[in-house]
């Protein structure tokens, strides 16, 4: 169960024709990350966002990073009552430094965030397709929940003072 103290990270990923619409919802205790709830679809149009969103308790109320990539729909949503939405940092980099913090935690996923149990399952480095060698670069598909996830923590990630995973005194 979700703790009544539990601080939420919102993070939101943009998507349409193939690849989905994505808002997950995570809070973060001691070196668990834990994912309660994920909004998800293909075809998702613009003016359909703010429904989808409002599928997980709290999204109006709670900061949410979203992909910088699509400022307009930043724009719509923010004028559509998630005030609380603002751009994720991106940059060089920011990927692989995304992912390396968020294996840097235990994650629990709630059972019924099954887009988000898919991802994490299969998730891996690309490969090249004449010799099977795996590539130093992230597969760039079935990442949206994923991308949503980095976007979520980034303001734990670039915090001054990580968070403590314990007491090593």
């Amino acid at each position: 169960d979700t703790p009544a103290d539990a601080e939420f990270r919102f993070g939101a990923d943009w998507g349409f024709a193939i690849d989905p619409t994505v808002l997950v919802r995570c809070w973060i205790r001691d070196r668990t990350l834990y994912v309660d709830q994920e909004a998800w679809q293909i075809g998702c149009e613009v003016d359909r966002t703010p429904a989808l969103f409002d599928r997980i308790p709290g999204a109006r109320k709670w900061p949410i990073k979203g992909d910088s990539s699509n400022p307009q729909i930043i724009s719509y949503m923010r004028r559509n009552g998630f005030e609380n939405l603002a751009a994720a940092v991106k940059g060089p980099g920011s990927i692989e430094e995304g992912v390396e913090f968020l294996k840097s935690y235990d994650i629990v996923v709630h059972p019924r965030c099954t887009h988000v149990i898919d991802e994490l399952s299969t998730y891996s480095f690309d490969v090249d397709k004449k010799t099977g060698e795996v590539l130093p670069r992230l597969m760039d598909k079935k990442n949206h929940t994923i991308d949503a996830l980095r976007y979520a923590i980034e303001l734990v990630r670039r915090s001054p003072s990580p968070p403590q995973f314990g007491n090593y005194g």
